[in-house]
């Protein structure tokens, strides 16, 4: 089986196939769509190696990085992203008064419906 995150990292590997996201969409959707539950048992996980991950990782540029690195790189953004939720004690992430995900645009994505005049 090849590595997926570099050797120091490996006990995190359970984690890639579901929390390793590209992109911040990506991010995004699996936020809302994750348990508390599951959010924080991603983040107890991540928490205290977060800090190493980002020395060992800042220490060279995204272009420079090894395959196993950029998974790990994707690995700690979806952390970043998860943390907010857990360290503000959210009970939920699909809450029904929240602004629809399907109504928030990523800056990089086409915007998906009619033109508007400006």
């Amino acid at each position: 089986m090849t590595p997926k995150l570099p050797a120091q990292y490996r006990e995190l590997e359970p984690f890639v196939a579901d929390w390793a996201l590209e992109t911040e969409a990506d991010r995004l959707k699996k936020l809302v769509a994750a348990s508390i539950d599951d959010l924080r048992a991603f983040y107890d996980a991540i928490y205290p190696r977060a800090a190493a991950i980002r020395d060992d990782l800042s220490a060279r540029s995204l272009d420079a990085l090894t395959p196993e690195e950029k998974t790990l790189f994707f690995l700690l953004m979806t952390f970043i992203e998860v943390a907010h939720p857990i360290e503000l004690n959210w009970k939920e992430t699909d809450i029904d008064d929240a602004f629809p995900l399907e109504r928030m645009t990523i800056a990089h994505f086409p915007i998906v419906g009619p033109a508007r005049a400006h």
